[in-house]
């Protein structure tokens, strides 16, 4: 007959056992949605054409999954676009905010920046729209973000297909290995995207057909933005929220929310410290650009000329106050000066024009226009491109840097 000790190291054992096992099903029951939605989430070409479709039907908000990859979506949505418009922007997720009202009627742009698109690619796609729709797009914009280093990154520009045909067969979709998609299943993000999800499915009135929404159809329904601005996701992250790319091509940035205005000091501040990724992106360069970049820009910028067109680069606004914190900083002030000078000297003698919005203050941009440090929403934009076209009306800008650098900047 057992004693009381081994009666005890029976329970204790089976008591660990059941709650291994409960662990073991929660664990399990959560790599297998997560894996289920994981299908969706890595993106296919179905899922690309059906989100372009969509927006093309409605002018809606959407995105297709991933929602780091976004070019087979923008090349499919520059097609359809084209026989509405003569202009397009290029660069990464700093020009996402580029908006189509903040150009003249007579340009008429579609927004094609993606995230985490370096000059490498942005120079290409510039050039691959130029030599193919060069006859109906004549304005070309294309980011150079020196703040975080894009311009001095090393390598030279390659080629990119952009065809439509590029996109439906597959080309331009990531290939993610098992091992990534479990590493990914069991991800924190997607465990509370998860848990989210299944307590929006356990709060519907119809929780078999959220379920079935949820886990098993391509997209979400139909539903309104706060600006009554049709939506629909077909991502399985990020879903009610009004995530993703509008009709021109700019982006909505996710959940949306800005820059608290009494933190902005305090971000300027950490941001100009010589630890920063501002200051490691910049200083190590010494404010020297990268000429293969430059030599590409002259050559496209040439064959854009030849066509009736125009190429015409901007550095993108940064948060008020941190570029003049860069420029008096003692680790970055140096490369910041000699980048600029750079890019004038560069500028004037290649005819074109670079739209220098970095000292976003010097427009009317405020803090709470900013998502981030170096991202700004459309509002701060707008008040940048339209002080520059209205100066371009008026017959004031020139070559080089607009506005025009102070005597003893550079």
């Amino acid at each position: 007959m057992a004693g009381p000790v081994e009666t005890g190291r029976q329970s204790s054992a089976v008591y660990l056992f059941i709650l291994l096992a409960c662990l073991g099903v929660i664990l399990g029951g959560v790599l297998a949605l997560n894996l289920l939605l994981g299908e969706r989430s890595l993106g296919s070409v179905e899922i690309v054409k059906a989100a372009s479709d969509w927006q093309q039907l409605t002018r809606g908000v959407t995105y297709p999954p991933p929602i780091t990859v976004n070019r087979p979506f923008k090349t499919l949505r520059l097609h359809d676009r084209l026989p509405e418009i003569n202009g397009v922007v290029f660069g990464p997720s700093t020009a996402m905010g580029l908006t189509a009202d903040a150009f003249p009627k007579a340009v008429r742009i579609y927004n094609f920046s993606q995230t985490a698109n370096p000059l490498h690619s942005t120079i290409a796609e510039a050039e691959y729209v130029e030599k193919h729709f060069g006859k109906s797009v004549k304005w070309l914009f294309l980011s150079i973000d020196w703040a975080v280093g894009m311009p001095y990154q090393e390598g030279e520009p390659g080629t990119i297909d952009l065809s439509r045909k590029t996109v439906m067969e597959g080309g331009a979709l990531p290939e993610v290995s098992l091992q990534g998609r479990l590493t990914d299943a069991v991800s924190w993000p997607r465990v509370r995207n998860l848990w989210e999800l299944l307590r929006g499915i356990w709060r519907s009135d119809d929780k078999l057909a959220a379920f079935r929404q949820a886990f098993f159809e391509m997209s979400s329904g139909d539903y309104r933005c706060p600006d009554g601005t049709l939506a629909r996701d077909f991502d399985t992250i990020n879903r009610g929220i009004c995530a993703g790319f509008r009709y021109d091509g700019s982006a909505t940035f996710t959940d949306g929310r800005r820059v608290d205005p009494n933190r902005g000091e305090e971000l300027v501040r950490a941001a100009a410290a010589p630890s920063s990724k501002y200051s490691r992106a910049i200083v190590p360069s010494g404010g020297n650009l990268n000429p293969a970049f430059f030599e590409r820009l002259s050559g496209l910028a040439r064959a854009l000329r030849m066509q009736g067109g125009t190429l015409v680069l901007f550095a993108p606004p940064l948060i008020p106050g941190l570029e003049q914190a860069l420029a008096e900083s003692k680790q970055a002030g140096t490369a910041v000066g000699l980048t600029k000078a750079a890019l004038d000297a560069w500028g004037r003698r290649e005819g074109v024009v670079i739209i220098d919005a970095g000292a976003s203050e010097r427009f009317g941009c405020v803090t709470q226009e900013f998502l981030d440090e170096h991202h700004a929403f459309g509002e701060c934009y707008s008040k940048i491109f339209g002080g520059f076209w209205k100066a371009h009306a008026a017959g004031r800008v020139q070559p080089g840097l607009w506005p025009a650098l102070k005597r003893g900047e550079s």
